[in-house]
């Protein structure tokens, strides 16, 4: 049986989440921010799936959207066939023991009055997963795993640095023995030498432990190493989908192509033209209509400014939401292409 065969662990259809925001002072004025404005993708047993985008595009409530800490206005999430959003309380317990999340700050989502022991024994005992007297037992495996000393069990999450205390909310995710991680930008805060190591760490259990992973990313570099397919954001919407190498080789959305241009190459002999980014990310209270990103496209058409494209299958395992793609023809119009994108002044050797 082929990839494309395989019957996804994790099924998002036509995601949204909208919030209510007050601004204005004396009298305020009630927003709606479009946060994920009809997200769908698969993640199949085994893959790391990215999720990439500007801060802002709605990927983390995306993430936080698939268990459920943030509650979705529509749109179902299926996890083994099971409809989240429909879950009662006993499923939803059972299928938050399947599926764990690793935030951005480990700090703040560790409880400072704990020790990291306690810590990690608490969702083992929760869950009947181990017992008072097999539990600390349990806790030193799961350090050792993920590069920690037994010691560590004895000491706050105070007493740690940056990259320790990611390997502590790792452990923790661990500890209910998941079979779906959700990584909300986990290497972002780190340091570059650190966020190596992490990223190593995670291959590592992924292949160890056969872990499926939705890694949440604004880092091209790090989707690079990490996942095996990828979706990017603009303003809530998923604008090209595909496999990493192939959109690394050949991005289809001019975005995509300004996102791998504005990114580092880890060569020091390597000339990189950088392209002129323009402008800012719009508001998600205000976006544009038509193609949220038009504003900032080279390549905008008419069409872009009245119309949103939907996104549609390019090519085999690729997808894009581009009006220079035509649906059902796998290619482009007579519009200016985005390889025209003005490249910036400098072109220079970038030591990454």
């Amino acid at each position: 049986m082929s990839g494309d065969q395989v019957a996804p662990m994790l099924d998002v259809a036509d995601l949204r989440k909208t919030f209510r925001v007050k601004k204005g002072f004396p009298k305020s004025v009630t927003t709606t921010v479009r946060a994920v404005d009809g997200v769908s993708f698969e993640v199949r047993p085994g893959e790391a799936f990215g999720l990439v985008g500007e801060s802002g595009c709605g990927k983390s409530t995306v993430g936080r959207s698939l268990l459920r800490l943030v509650e979705p206005d529509s749109g179902s999430v299926r996890f083994a066939g099971l409809d989240i959003g429909r879950a009662t309380e006993r499923e939803l317990r059972r299928l938050r023991r399947r599926i764990q999340i690793v935030f951005q700050d480990p700090y703040s989502s560790l409880n400072p009055r704990l020790t990291v022991g306690n810590a990690l024994a608490e969702p083992m005992l929760v869950h009947g997963l181990a017992d008072r007297r097999s539990v600390t037992g349990k806790v030193i495996d799961l350090l050792r795993e993920v590069g920690l000393p037994p010691e560590a069990r004895l000491r706050y999450p105070h007493e740690f640095s940056g990259g320790q205390r990611q390997r502590i909310g790792i452990a923790r995710a661990l500890s209910v023995e998941p079979e779906l991680i959700v990584a909300d930008e986990p290497v972002s805060a780190l340091d570059v030498s650190i966020q190596a190591q992490i990223l190593i760490l995670l291959q590592e259990l992924k292949d160890r432990r056969g872990l499926s992973f939705v890694f949440i990313s604004h880092d091209l570099a790090v989707v690079r190493y990490f996942c095996q397919r990828l979706a990017v954001m603009y303003l809530g919407r998923i604008v090209e989908e595909g496999p990493v190498p192939a959109i690394f080789e050949t991005p289809l959305h001019p975005y995509t192509q300004l996102l791998k241009s504005t990114s580092p190459v880890p060569d020091p002999a390597a000339k990189v033209t950088f392209a002129r980014m323009e402008g800012e990310v719009a508001s998600a209270a205000n976006p544009p209509k038509g193609c949220h990103f038009h504003p900032r496209c080279p390549a905008a058409m008419d069409v872009c400014r009245t119309t949103a494209p939907t996104l549609i299958q390019h090519s085999p395992g690729r997808k894009v939401a581009c009006h220079l793609y035509p649906a059902g023809t796998g290619q482009e119009t007579a519009a200016p292409p985005p390889a025209s994108i003005p490249p910036s002044s400098a072109t220079r050797s970038d030591h990454a």
